[in-house]
């Protein structure tokens, strides 16, 4: 994933978009997350998705961006 930090915000292409998305409607679907994401912004945005249950971690989708 190419995902990076600018002086605009978090650069994600397209393509990269639609493929986290596509792998985070799989997560809800299979692996007990939840069926959307949070976004939070600041000087180092995060694309959160947490868990349906305390037990298990969230993903964060961001943890490549440079």
């Amino acid at each position: 994933m190419n995902v990076k930090y600018t002086e605009n915000g978090l650069k994600i292409s397209l393509e990269e978009l639609r493929d986290l998305l596509e792998y985070a409607e799989n997560r809800a679907k299979h692996d007990n997350m939840e069926s959307c994401i949070y976004i939070r912004g600041g000087e180092k945005p995060k694309i959160t998705q947490y868990c349906c249950y305390a037990e298990c971690s969230p993903i964060d989708h961001t943890y490549l961006a440079k």
